[in-house]
């Protein structure tokens, strides 16, 4: 039986690589990565399903291609969709597409998340590239419905890097709460998929496209590494809180994410072109 797969995250997550290898492997189902670009405009419903229907009526590429995947799934075919802006949209998704729906939810720890996200520009006002994306996909601390109303207070103060950060806080949120939904296939931890001795990116693409043999030895693709062009650093308590707090929930240690929060060797990794 044909059905609609959606992977949630905040990207980068590797989700160009996993699209790349799934397009390989897997010719008659239909696999995209951010096939509207952050055009989806989940900011604008992010907890807000009173916002659906006018976004809907509003941006009409979004209602066609909403109405494709279902001509798809009438014609027998699956659909993919593992880019990241669609994530507040799961909801509606699984109204729309009840028991056909599946989706997966892929985590990165929230300092190397910030920083890359850094790297394209989101919420760094002296680099261009990223204002479309920050402006319509990514959650804003001052934005009506956010969880993480008490950390959001002190947003004023808030660093580029505190604000990226922020942005994983809300997205892993939401996403966690979807996790009760039918047609969920699990949790993922981005440093899992690549661990170097015990690699576990085939068992996440058989889980969540199906098993097939994925031939996963070839290197990473990734088209948007981008140089940083703000300082890393984080001192606003609550936030550092509510981050490890969450991040421990998603099945990181608190020694994990001691290793990650080294604000120089982020400063240092993603000043420079990574390989």
């Amino acid at each position: 039986m044909a059905n609609v797969r959606f992977l949630l995250s905040t990207g980068r997550t590797s989700t160009q690589n996993i699209a790349s290898v799934l397009q390989t492997h897997l010719p008659e189902t239909v696999v995209e990565h951010e096939p509207l670009g952050p055009n989806y405009f989940s900011r604008q419903v992010f907890r807000r399903p009173r916002n659906i229907f006018g976004v809907l009526g509003k941006h009409v590429p979004i209602q066609r291609k909403l109405i494709e995947i279902e001509d798809l799934l009438a014609s027998g075919t699956s659909y993919i969709d593992v880019g990241w802006p669609c994530y507040a949209w799961l909801p509606y998704f699984a109204s729309r597409f009840e028991k056909e729906l599946k989706f997966a939810h892929l985590v990165r720890n929230p300092f190397e998340t910030a920083s890359s996200h850094a790297t394209h520009g989101i919420f760094v006002p002296a680099v261009p590239r990223g204002r479309r994306t920050e402006k319509v996909a990514a959650i804003h601390p001052e934005d009506p419905a956010v969880h993480f109303k008490e950390v959001a207070k002190n947003a004023a103060k808030f660093t580029p890097f505190e604000k990226n950060l922020f942005n994983w806080l809300e997205i892993n949120q939401f996403a966690l709460e979807q996790h009760q939904r039918e047609g969920f296939i699990g949790l993922y931890r981005f440093e899992d998929l690549y661990n170097p001795e015990a690699p576990k990116l085939t068992s996440f693409l058989s889980d969540f496209a199906g098993t097939v043999d994925y031939d996963t030895t070839s290197a990473p693709v990734d088209k948007s590494q981008k140089i940083l062009r703000t300082k890393i650093d984080a001192t606003d308590q609550k936030l550092l809180d509510a981050v490890f707090e969450l991040a421990i929930k998603l099945g990181y240690t608190k020694e994990d994410l001691k290793q990650y929060w080294d604000a120089d060797a982020l400063q240092k990794m993603y000043s420079v072109r990574r390989r």
